[in-house]
């Protein structure tokens, strides 16, 4: 039990470090063109994670999420976001101690105004993988990962994630994840979204073409050689019109392939397709949408012009119970400037319309 505890205690801290705290506000400019101004609309963040479960000695592991959920408030109350929703982390198979939609059920229920939740990145995610690993999606694991997502959804998740289809590994005990985006589970997990009308929020890092890794990232565990994963995605989303798919983390790019040209040219040709919206201080510098100095970059402003209602914010907050031994500061002002300069009407948007209406919520 202590080498499991001590196998969490690295792999968690490593995740949560992985990705700086982002939580990204709105305001709103004024009608003669963009600038930022006062007055921020309400916020639904739609992607988000709570940890609430961590080691404490050998062989104890403390449960903890209503304490993660009371740290979550305080940024949604400082911060204007009306409804947080919150999802597991894509686990990899090997993981000792992953969570899933069950540990998230007591604070979406005690809050259903505040909280909302997404899941299957625990169990769907580990399973895909596996699957992936053993070469084996026969008929009894996709029955079995169908029976997992039903149960997912009938306990009120309002779609699948975070799922991985690339995941980069940021340390040690932080695992490197690949499968095709359109190996026959994801179809399966895009059939069944399609069915019940909820979204698949997906992480994938952007890889066009076959090319190296970036040179700040370690091999192993990641490949010395990527391989390209846009076709495949493509696949992804034209095998089931109806399935709405959510693209983690735009302006997070850790290739320097996520350009904005990319995303376009993606939004046009798959009318499924939603980018939700991430802007870190350790992502790379090639294709931030927000410079600090500057505002919001044009190519991402006239993207977002383009397809006003396909785009969300997901900020990637970890919020972690006060009892945990982790402290990560938070940096929200490192992303406020991109939804800073929109107008009015693409700032609600994008904020809380688009999130609302992709998600059922209520006003």
């Amino acid at each position: 039990m202590r080498k499991g505890a001590g196998r969490f205690a690295a792999y968690s801290g490593l995740l949560l470090s992985s990705f700086l705290i982002v939580v990204l506000a709105c305001t709103v400019v004024a009608a003669q063109g963009p600038g930022p101004r006062a007055g921020v609309p309400s916020i639904i963040d739609t992607h988000n994670h709570l940890f609430g479960r961590f080691p404490a000695g050998p062989g104890r592991v403390v449960v903890d999420y209503e304490g993660a959920a009371q740290v979550a408030l305080e940024t949604m109350d400082k911060l204007g976001i009306k409804t947080l929703i919150v999802m597991p982390p894509p686990f990899a198979p090997s993981h000792p101690h992953p969570y899933d939609a069950e540990d998230l059920l007591d604070v979406v229920r005690s809050r259903p105004d505040r909280f909302a939740f997404l899941a299957g990145g625990g169990s769907l995610n580990p399973m895909l993988h596996q699957a992936a690993r053993d070469g084996n999606a026969g008929p009894d694991v996709r029955r079995l990962f169908e029976q997992r997502a039903l149960e997912i959804l009938s306990k009120g998740a309002l779609g699948f994630g975070e799922m991985t289809a690339e995941h980069f590994s940021l340390g040690p005990n932080h695992p490197y994840e690949s499968v095709p985006p359109d190996h026959p589970l994801f179809l399966l997990l895009a059939d069944i979204a399609a069915r019940h009308d909820v979204p698949v929020d997906i992480h994938m890092e952007a890889v066009p073409e076959e090319m190296p890794l970036p040179h700040r990232l370690s091999s192993p565990p990641n490949p010395r050689i990527l391989r390209p994963n846009i076709v495949a995605f493509e696949r992804l989303l034209a095998h089931n019109r109806n399935a709405k798919i959510i693209w983690a983390h735009a302006g997070w790019d850790n290739t320097g392939r996520r350009t904005a040209k990319l995303s376009a040219e993606l939004l046009g040709r798959h009318p499924n397709l939603y980018l939700s919206l991430k802007v870190g201080r350790d992502s790379g510098p090639e294709n931030r949408p927000v410079e600090r100095e500057r505002g919001i970059m044009p190519e991402w402003l006239d993207l977002m012009r383009a397809f006003p209602d396909r785009f969300l914010i997901g900020s990637d907050q970890f919020y972690l119970s006060p009892r945990a031994p982790q402290r990560f500061p938070r940096h929200p002002e490192a992303t406020t400037g991109i939804l800073t300069w929109l107008p009015p009407d693409l700032a609600h948007k994008v904020a809380y319309e688009n999130a609302r209406r992709l998600f059922k919520l209520r006003d």
